[in-house]
């Protein structure tokens, strides 16, 4: 299995990893809570689901409108006062339900391929913090 067909599954059973990395991100990490009160979870897992297609995508065939979309992205989170250190926190809980979710399916060499992924994008979205743009 790699990244492509990974996301598929992701897809095929809609919110599930949305679910599951929710419920292990906030418990792990109550200092989050905060930015979580006002959200609307349903509209928030798909939300999740589709920065996951966008993350695939601009690992496996990026372009500069994805690029920019996520560097906006970062721009709107740092427009929300989420701190940088927020992110380390977020990956390490999307790694662990990413391997609850793939179970006997995910493997060393799909882990490498999503932490890569989301480091691509987490680079980009580091550099819309440092875009000075009112969201």
């Amino acid at each position: 299995m790699d990244i492509h067909d990974s996301l598929q599954l992701i897809l095929q059973a809609k919110d599930q990893l949305a679910g599951l990395f929710y419920e292990r991100f906030l418990a792990d990490y109550p200092e989050v809570r905060p930015f979580f009160e006002k959200v609307d979870f349903a509209r928030q897992r798909v939300l999740l689901t589709t920065t996951l297609m966008i993350i695939e995508r601009n690992y496996t065939e990026p372009t500069p409108a994805i690029e920019q979309y996520l560097q906006y992205l970062g721009t709107r989170h740092r427009a929300m006062e989420i701190p940088r250190s927020s992110y380390a926190k977020w990956i390490k809980s999307m790694m662990a339900a990413m391997r609850q979710f793939h179970g006997q399916q995910w493997s060393p060499e799909l882990e490498q391929q999503w932490r890569s992924a989301i480091e691509r994008a987490r680079q980009l979205m580091l550099q819309g913090y440092d875009v000075h743009i009112t969201v």
